[in-house]
C-alpha cells in the first residue's frame, strides 16, 4: 500500500502540464535535462506550522522547499519524502498539517510519494490519505514501486516502534524486495528507504540505524540493476559506495533542523538522463559551501 499524495484534480494537472509544455526548462542553478525528481527527506512537521525546534521552523522550511521546487521550471516527476514527515510521534494533526503544505505541489499536478520513519505511525498517516489503497504488498508496511522510461525507483517501509530510533525492514519485506527487484523493468533501478545502513549487527548489539542492513545488502548484491541507496535519518548530507556491491550510499539532508552546524538543510535535485544520475544538493541557505554540489551516479 503506497502513501501516495495525487494531484489534487486532472483538470489541475492537465492544466498544470500544459503549462510545463509550453515553458521554457529555466534550471534557476539546478542541473537541467532528463527526468527531474525532487527529494525531500525528514520534515519533521507538527501540527503547529511555527513550530521551532534546534533553531529551525520546520513548517517555514517545508514551504521554502516546495517553492523553490516549483519555481525551477520543470514539472517534477514526482516528489518523494523520505521519512519522519512528522514531528515526534506522528500525531494526525502532523499529518493534516503536511498535507496542508504539500498542497501547492499538488494543485501544480505534482504527485508526492513518501516513505515512514521512525517519528511517523502508520495509522495515523492512513488518516490523512484522501484516497488508501489495497491490497497491500507486505502486510503492515508501505512499499512502492515507481517506474519510468529511464529508471525504477523503489520504495521501503523501514518503520519498526514509533517514536523509537533504530529501523528494520524484516523478513517478509526483504522477501518481497527480492522478488519486485527480479520482476520489475530492466532498468537503473534506487532504493529509498528512510534508516541509514550500518556496519554488521550482532545478535543483541543496539543500533540507531537500520538493524537488518547485512540482510538488505545481501539482497541487493543480487541485482546488479541496482544503483543506489538513498536514506534520511541521520540529518547528513554524504555520500559513500559499500565496499562490497559497489552500490551508491547516500544520505539525504533534512529539510527540517540539522543535529550538527556545519550539515545543511535543504532538499536534493535528482535528474536522470539515459546513463547517469545526477543528485544537486538546493540547500535552504544558498551561502552554504555544499550549496549546489554533486553525486553522479553513472548507471553502468
Amino acid at each position: 500500500m503506497p502513501i501516495t499524495f495525487a494531484p489534487l484534480s486532472r483538470r489541475r494537472w492537465l492544466q498544470a502540464g500544459l503549462a510545463a509544455a509550453l515553458t521554457p526548462h529555466v534550471s534557476h542553478g539546478a542541473e537541467s535535462g532528463g527526468e527531474f525528481w525532487a527529494l525531500f527527506s525528514d520534515t519533521h512537521i507538527a501540527e503547529d506550522a511555527a513550530l521551532q525546534a534546534r533553531g529551525a521552523v520546520m513548517g517555514e522550511n517545508l514551504r521554502r522547499c516546495v517553492n523553490q521546487v516549483l519555481q525551477i521550471g520543470q514539472k517534477p516527476f514526482g516528489v518523494l519524502v523520505n521519512g519522519d514527515c512528522a514531528y515526534l510521534d506522528g500525531q494526525q494533526a502532523d499529518y493534516d498539517t503536511f498535507v496542508k503544505l504539500l498542497e501547492p505541489l499538488r494543485e501544480s499536478g505534482v504527485q508526492v510519494h513518501c516513505t515512514l520513519g521512525n517519528h511517523d505511525d502508520r495509522r495515523h498517516f492512513i488518516g490523512a490519505m484522501t484516497s488508501p489503497q489495497d491490497p497491500r504488498p507486505v502486510e503492515g508496511r508501505h512499499v512502492e514501486v515507481l517506474s519510468s522510461a529511464t529508471m525504477n525507483w523503489v520504495l521501503l517501509d523501514s518503520l519498526k516502534e514509533v517514536n523509537k530510533t533504530p529501523g528494520e525492514l524484516g523478513s517478509l519485506q526483504l522477501g518481497w524486495l527480492d522478488r519486485t527487484l527480479a520482476n520489475c523493468p530492466d532498468r537503473p533501478t534506487v532504493i529509498l528507504t528512510h534508516h541509514n545502513p550500518v556496519p554488521w549487527v550482532s545478535e543483541g548489539q543496539k543500533t540507531t540505524g537500520l538493524i537488518d542492513s547485512q540482510a538488505l545488502l545481501a539482497v541487493l548484491a543480487r541485482h546488479k540493476k541496482v544503483k543506489a541507496y538513498l536514506y534520511g535519518h541521520t540529518h547528513t548530507w554524504h555520500h559513500q559506495r559499500d565496499a562490497s556491491t559497489g552500490i551508491h550510499l547516500v544520505n539525504l539532508p533534512p529539510v527540517a533542523y540539522v543535529f550538527s552546524p556545519e550539515q545543511p538543510n535543504g532538499w536534493v535535485s535528482a535528474r536522470a538522463t539515459a546513463n547517469r544520475l545526477v543528485l544537486e544538493l538546493r540547500t535552504l541557505n544558498p551561502a552554504h559551501e555544499n550549496h549546489g554540489e554533486k553525486v553522479e551516479i553513472l548507471w553502468s
